[in-house]
């Protein structure tokens, strides 16, 4: 079993004034221990500091290797570019749905990707084939890309611990094509939420035409895992400081801070995805329209200090302190200010202390990841600490919302709600506070961040190792085997579909002629004594006599429907019986559908018709399609067709015509005794569920999507299988 490499920004230590370095817990590493997990582990990040601050650095990279830590050594300008710009003036920003805020650099942009290469460098040094890397967040989206081509052998998970924000927000991002291609090294992409997942999904399809299935997506030879896996909070943290014996102590003490005053607590960083402003605006209209309440209820806001020195976050400080001033000022009197602002963070035995003794937890964010101080609070409510059940009232737009449904929910950006829900929380009675908590407490203890890693880690662990990675296969021992059998005079037959299987897929469908390449490619593998070719397509006769004719190689167009011997003569219909009566009712039905689908078409075939939707806006041509198939299927129910979903296409064809009805033609007509067919889709499969006696049959699928083909490849692999067959007939002896 290799190692586990968790790869975040910080790492979890802190580095002394003499330079040793100190493990810290919290955070992700609580949740690393939380999950108690086997085997050797190695933490790689950034120790603090800019590296010219160090005076001996191979110092402390020995003394944090001593650790389990691996460093990553940053320079000022690297901090200022990476840290400060891109990853938290341009992406932070973005992700939280804050267009206005995001601000964008061509330096940023540079420094991203150097530091991403850094941290690229340093897991490939620690990193054996088949380790586990487990990276984490925003700041290191290029990194899973960056170690995909440098060691191919390790397993890579990202984890994105921020929002995923919609595909119109994302698209504004200028590097928005390269962030999606370096996230698509990992082997396994995990988000907090299913709508974070969909906008990923959509963002793909958007921004780089690629379509996905929800559980994942065929890229560069590797199937790629995409997953929900809502983060835990450290139950067993606080579980343990409330066992303690000096804890009942501490809560006591802040019992006694109350002076009998209900508390509506308030905890997070210092943030403007925070909604602090708004959070202080909805306590000013509580206030307003609950004068009963002012001196019975004090508002305790606890707000980590956040990114000290950069102007945005001190101006949100100082606006919050004036008018956390202001609200004293206004309803407050001798002896009790109804807003305390505590700018400081707390050990977790006090945090834990207020949780417990909080009435309502005020979680309002703007817009948040997840959120696990109201998984925290609800963790900490125990009777025995609180003779009052508390409550609480959440943000819809924190991730914890999927889950916490039994919290009262709010728009953190209407005032009016915010208040009432507040008033809402201190009215309700003990009984239905406890119903709300008893169901929310249960599974939030079962799914702690122990439960999270290990899932997350288990999904990881199924990845196969490299060389059991079947998605991709070599097929140059399947084309040495072809060329032998070749070589010692058994007739053999190749049936190869063209879009998809020998040509990309592009956004006008008369530009995927074929490469320079191709041609020369497919006369010299037909012109091998006893080797018969044929491309097996959908296209129209016109199509491929033009581009492939004169080849030597045998056209078989529109799905089977004709055929062109050798690619010269005269086109000759494998049925010339088909039923095409029912193409004017169908033709009507599509052309209707393109008038209500900008950016579709119609293309009439002789005995099909294919609704084309490559140009239509991704998500609503894909919703189209799905209505269409669904009219369609009822519409055919007893007409002699069939109705297939292909590569952004529509179509219906006549039943009796198919890709594998004129392929089992030619294996007879040919007399083969080995044949090889390959194909990217649903039409391919009528070709590759072949079961012809006394054959030897082979089949290749091509890309992603479920299969009977033994074999699967891409594109590439497929033109190098036909390169190593060329080369292998060439050769002037048998190859085995």
């Amino acid at each position: 079993m290799g190692k586990l490499i968790m790869v975040s920004n910080r790492l979890p230590v802190t580095i002394e004034a003499d330079g040793s370095a100190r493990r810290t817990t919290g955070g992700l590493a609580s949740a690393l221990e939380g999950a108690d997990l086997p085997g050797e582990q190695i933490w790689v990040g950034w120790p603090g500091g800019a590296a010219e601050d160090f005076e001996d650095l191979e110092k402390v990279r020995a003394e944090l290797l001593e650790s389990g830590v691996a460093p990553v050594f940053l320079s000022q300008d690297d901090l200022d570019g990476f840290y400060e710009g891109y990853a938290n003036s341009t992406l932070w920003p973005l992700l939280h749905y804050m267009v206005e805020r995001a601000r964008f650099s061509a330096d940023w942009w540079l420094a991203y990707q150097r530091v991403n290469r850094k941290f690229a460098d340093v897991i490939a040094e620690v990193a054996d084939e088949n380790d586990q890397i487990w990276i984490h967040d925003y700041h290191l989206f290029l990194l899973p890309a960056m170690l995909r081509r440098r060691k191919k052998g390790l397993r890579i998970g990202f984890f994105l611990h921020t929002p995923f924000c919609s595909s119109e927000i994302f698209r504004v991002l200028p590097e928005r094509a390269e962030i999606l291609k370096g996230l698509l090294g990992a082997d396994v992409i995990g988000f907090h939420t299913y709508s974070y997942l969909r906008h990923f999904r959509s963002s793909l399809l958007r921004v780089l035409g690629w379509e996905s299935e929800m559980e994942g997506i065929w890229h560069d030879g590797r199937e790629v895992h995409m997953g929900v896996y809502p983060i835990g909070h450290n139950h067993a943290g606080f579980d343990e400081v409330m066992r303690q014996p000096g804890f009942p102590e501490i809560v006591e003490s802040h019992l006694q801070d109350l002076a009998g005053k209900r508390m509506i607590l308030n905890v997070e960083r210092l943030d403007y995805t925070k909604g602090l402003p708004q959070k202080l605006a909805a306590m000013r209209r509580f206030l307003e329209r609950n004068p009963d309440k002012r001196d019975d209820v004090l508002f305790v806001l606890i707000a980590v200090p956040s990114r000290l020195g950069v102007q945005e976050y001190d101006s949100l400080t100082e606006e919050v302190q004036r008018e956390v001033g202001a609200i004293n000022g206004e309803f407050g009197k001798v002896g009790h200010a109804p807003v305390q602002f505590l700018h400081r963070g707390f050990p977790l035995a006090d945090l834990a202390a207020f949780y417990a003794l909080a009435e309502v937890c005020l979680v309002t964010p703007l817009r948040d990841g997840m959120n696990l101080v109201a998984k925290e609070f609800l963790d900490c409510q125990r009777p025995e600490f609180s003779s009052r059940p508390g409550v609480l009232v959440l943000s819809e737009f924190a991730g914890a919302a999927n889950e916490l449904s039994h919290a009262i929910q709010v728009n953190p950006h209407d005032v009016d709600e915010v208040a009432t829900a507040l008033n809402r929380a201190l009215e309700m009675p003990d009984a239905e506070r406890r119903n709300r908590i008893g169901m929310m407490q249960g599974r939030l203890r079962k799914q702690d961040s122990g439960a999270w890693t290990r899932r997350f880690l288990k999904d990881l662990d199924q990845v196969p190792p490299t060389d059991e990675r079947a998605v991709i296969m070599d097929l140059k021992s399947l084309a040495g085997q072809i060329a032998g059998q070749a070589h010692a005079g058994r007739k053999i037959g190749l049936f190869l579909d063209y879009d998809g299987t020998l040509r990309d897929f592009v956004d006008e469908p008369d530009l995927a002629v074929p490469d320079v390449e191709l041609p020369a490619l497919l006369r010299d593998l037909a012109a091998f004594p006893g080797l018969s070719v044929a491309v097996v397509s959908g296209r129209a006769p016109a199509f491929l006599e033009q581009h492939l004719g004169g080849l030597g190689v045998t056209l078989v167009g529109e799905h089977g429907y004709r055929w062109l011997d050798g690619g010269e003569g005269e086109w000759t219909l494998f049925n010339p019986h088909v039923n095409i009566e029912w193409k004017p009712a169908i033709r009507e039905h599509l052309e209707q559908a393109s008038l209500l689908t900008p950016g579709t078409h119609v293309e009439e075939k002789q005995s099909a018709l294919v609704w084309h939707y490559r140009k239509a806006d991704p998500e609503f041509g894909s919703w189209r399609a799905r209505g269409l198939l669904d009219e369609l299927t009822s519409m055919a129910a007893n007409l002699p067709v069939t109705v297939h979903h292909g590569k952004k296409i529509v179509e219906i064809s006549s039943l009796q015509v198919s890709k594998g009805a004129a392929v089992d033609y030619l294996l007879q007509a040919w007399e083969c005794e080995t044949a090889l067919v390959a194909g990217d889709d649903q039409t391919d499969e009528t070709m590759i569920m072949l079961t012809p006696e006394n054959i030897e049959f082979h089949a290749v699928r091509v890309g992603g999507g479920p299969t009977r083909a033994a074999y699967r490849t891409d594109i590439q692999g497929m033109r190098r299988f036909l390169d190593e067959l060329r080369a292998g007939l060439r050769s002037n002896k048998p190859n085995s």
